[in-house]
């Protein structure tokens, strides 16, 4: 009968009181050691620690995650490694499914479901069930065998890719989704908040794209990060000039090689360009990233229907944009974008049937009109009864919002065609239309420019 595999818990902490000691408490029996590399708590984090059983090690921070990270993989004495972050937890009763996952002779990279807490408090169950949760669960590479080729490279968002392709090459295991979920509670809203998380990964990713210009993971990573920032001239700049040399790097990966993660900085780089008007290089961008997407991804999908409704291309994104319907609810190795495998889908598509001159279909398909949803739905209602001749029950969908401030230049238009409709006055509208920041809603068909062209003929 094989031995049971050994685990050692690998973690890297700096100033974590508020988490560690039930990070450590959630792998408890679990792990046969944990090792914490600390890089200069100020706070109880060094003392906890010990207190919980674990070894401590010290390491000054250098800017590189990677280089603690194999500090603390360097010390591991276990068969395997699983890598937690203090403010995560393994959830109860997975430890069963941990070791039995590395019990596998072919697991040589393990791919845990990591789901996001929306509150502090909440439990396990709460997260896992949707109840209490940011986003769908995602899965992130944490338990690896330890072999002395399984070490971190990149400054921030460290990756084993390297040695794990060099050794999966060779047939010496591969990289299996394991069943055992962490809960995360380091992006809830109100801890985040003031945390300069940002700013830091900024600049890391700039010193690590430093390092190794062709590395378009990290572009991808920077280009979210400006647009985030609303620097989109800059995020699409950043993406083009990366892009090229991450797709090559891939087309001449050597034989047996995973292809890297090209579904960020594709959908990315694409979304950027279609906002811009940019069809083609668009699809360009996002077609190219699918050829290494071997499993697809519904954020490649959703910006490539946005960039053929651009092109006019309604049928081919309209096939998009369902397939992404049809995905719903599945699981994916990259993050899927809030919302574009439900509600956001089923907005284009019902702008779609807008431009098809279909308002009933239009209609038919748009999402519940709540939460955050509620004014784009409410957009598009108005559209559909202005093409059934309604004048009067679209201005019922875009009164509501007459005194909310900064609702886009989507609403005046849209308001301005039924008044006119209506026989009212419309003095005024259109020029705030020109003048209102360009909101998430903005589509192209209500451009206000085309409007006022519309309105002088």
């Amino acid at each position: 009968m094989p031995a049971r595999p050994s685990v050692s818990l690998c973690m890297i902490a700096r100033n974590e009181e508020r988490f560690i000691a039930d990070c450590l408490a959630s792998v408890r029996g679990v792990v046969d050691e944990a090792i914490v590399v600390d890089t200069g708590s100020t706070d109880r984090t060094i003392e906890i620690c010990r207190d919980a059983g674990a070894r401590v090690l010290h390491s000054a921070w250098v800017d590189d995650f990677a280089e603690v990270r194999n500090v603390g993989v360097e010390a591991a004495s276990g068969s395997h490694v699983l890598v937690l972050d203090a403010d995560e937890r393994l959830a109860p009763n997975m430890g069963a499914n941990l070791i039995d996952a590395a019990s596998n002779p072919e697991l040589l990279l393990g791919c845990l479901p990591l789901y996001n807490a929306s509150e502090m408090g909440a439990t396990a169950e709460e997260v896992m069930s949707g109840a209490k949760r940011l986003g769908e669960l995602i899965f992130v590479p944490r338990l690896f065998r330890n072999e002395p080729e399984m070490r971190f490279e990149r400054r921030v968002h460290e990756t084993l890719t390297r040695g794990f392709n060099a050794l999966q090459a060779r047939g010496e295991g591969t990289s299996i989704a394991v069943g055992a979920a962490l809960i995360h509670y380091g992006d809830v809203p109100s801890h985040r908040q003031g945390l300069a998380k940002d700013d830091r990964n900024e600049r890391l990713l700039r010193r690590a794209l430093e390092d190794d210009p062709s590395d378009g993971e990290v572009a991808g990573y920077l280009v979210v990060e400006l647009i985030k920032r609303k620097l989109h001239d800059e995020a699409r700049a950043v993406g083009e000039r990366y892009f090229p040399p991450f797709l090559e790097r891939n087309r001449n990966r050597p034989p047996g090689h995973l292809p890297e993660n090209m579904v960020r900085i594709g959908y990315a780089l694409g979304l950027i360009q279609a906002e811009q008007g940019a069809y083609d290089a668009a699809i360009h961008t996002v077609v190219s990233s699918k050829e290494h997407t071997p499993e697809g991804h519904p954020n490649l999908d959703y910006v490539e229907a946005i960039a053929r409704i651009g092109r006019g291309e309604l049928d081919v994104a309209e096939r998009l944009l369902r397939r992404n319907l049809d995905v719903h609810g599945r699981a994916f190795a990259q993050p899927v974008l809030p919302a574009v495998t439900n509600e956001l889908a089923r907005l284009k598509l019902a702008g779609i049937w807008i431009l098809r001159g279909r308002p009933e279909d239009a209609l038919a398909i748009l999402p519940p009109a709540e939460g955050q949803w509620r004014f784009a739905v409410d957009l598009v209602r108005a559209e559909a009864e202005l093409l059934r001749g309604d004048p009067a029950r679209a201005m019922g969908h875009l009164a509501r919002y007459a005194d909310t401030p900064g609702v886009g230049p989507d609403w005046y238009v849209l308001t301005q065609l039924a008044l006119e409709a209506l026989g009212k006055e419309t003095e005024g509208l259109m020029e705030e239309a020109l003048r209102a920041k360009d909101g998430t809603w903005l589509e192209r068909r209500r451009d206000p420019r085309r409007a006022l062209g519309a309105s002088a003929t």
